[in-house]
């Protein structure tokens, strides 16, 4: 009789525990949901940290669950990429990067657990991008090593990323380094031509190029280093055609390195393309013309120089050097 009680205490027991077992299941399971509904308002409502908060406890609480929960956690991990993504979208809008990074970097190794290769892909060329705006938020601020660091971490992540090559050619230009200034707009041009989107940031870099080659020239020219003047302005070429005043920077490093026939060609193109008075680009025609040996030439290029602070110094190679009639 003792032995059938004690049997019977441990059926009952038994009953009990499995029934609080499924009751406690059946809430923990109801908890997964209630969470990951809450996660889907937040969606809805566009409040995208929410969202990432209410699925990540969601998700923590499937797991506690166990297999049960595969199915509801399947969908849980779908969406948290999703929320992480869009979290990190709104995140860059603030300039918020790092942040805003982190979130993609959740969101891609969600996504490469899932098989999620279009969403690999996305991610890839919006975490580029952000990382070349933290890059080209730090040249705004003169962090140029920082900016640096933020273009070569895009270029692990995206290693054809254009916006970060055109960045580190603006880092190399305020460095001095023109030569890898050009390096690195010459591989954003290149790789800009294969992607339309980039249209923008072509265009850009080559006239950041351009512009910063025939500015360094000047310098040159200030130094009475006319060779080097012509190598920089030569090589702004590559990049757009010039305008009138480039071609007269020109005609004065040729006629600085005493390269008189080059020094003419460039003082022609200068007058064919520039507007208004043409006295300053007068004066250089009539040194080189002077160099090269044509006296008549030159006379009637500084008869031309009517303004500017070159009309005395024409004047007076006119009366007093080749005694022009």
């Amino acid at each position: 009789m003792e032995y059938l009680m004690n049997m019977m205490k441990k059926v009952l027991i038994a009953g009990v525990m499995f029934m609080l077992s499924a009751g406690l299941y059946a809430q923990s399971i109801d908890q997964v949901g209630a969470k990951y509904n809450e996660g889907n308002e937040a969606m809805k409502a566009k409040s995208y940290d929410e969202a990432v908060k209410a699925y990540e406890s969601a998700l923590k609480l499937a797991n506690s669950v166990g297999g049960e929960a595969d199915e509801l956690k399947g969908n849980i991990e779908t969406q948290l990429e999703n929320a992480y993504y869009r979290n990190g979208i709104s995140l860059y809008k603030s300039k918020k990067y790092d942040a805003s990074v982190a979130q993609f970097n959740k969101s891609k190794a969600l996504a490469v657990k899932g098989g999620d290769a279009e969403m690999q892909d996305k991610l890839t060329v919006i975490t580029a991008k952000v990382l070349s705006s933290k890059g080209m938020s730090q040249i705004n601020d003169k962090d140029y090593d920082g900016a640096m660091a933020s273009f070569d971490e895009a270029h692990r992540v995206k290693p054809t990323c254009v916006i970060s090559y055109y960045g580190k050619g603006i880092v190399w230009k305020e460095k001095g380094d023109f030569t890898k200034m050009m390096a690195n707009m010459d591989k954003a041009i290149e790789l800009g031509a294969t992607e339309p989107k980039m249209d923008k940031y072509v265009g850009k870099a080559k006239s950041v190029a351009s512009k910063a080659l025939v500015a360094e020239a000047t310098v040159e020219i200030t130094k009475e280093h006319g060779k080097e003047a012509v190598e920089y302005i030569n090589d702004s070429f590559k990049y757009t055609s010039g305008d009138a005043d480039t071609y007269y920077y020109l005609t004065i490093a040729y006629n600085k390195s005493k390269d008189f026939g080059n020094a003419a060609k460039a003082a022609n193109t200068a007058l064919g393309m520039k507007e208004g008075d043409k006295s300053d680009i007068y004066f250089e025609l009539g040194q080189a013309l002077q160099g090269s040996g044509d006296t008549g030439g030159a006379c009637d290029a500084y008869k031309k120089v009517s303004s500017g602070p070159n009309v005395d110094a024409a004047k007076y190679q006119m009366t007093q050097v080749l005694s022009c009639g």
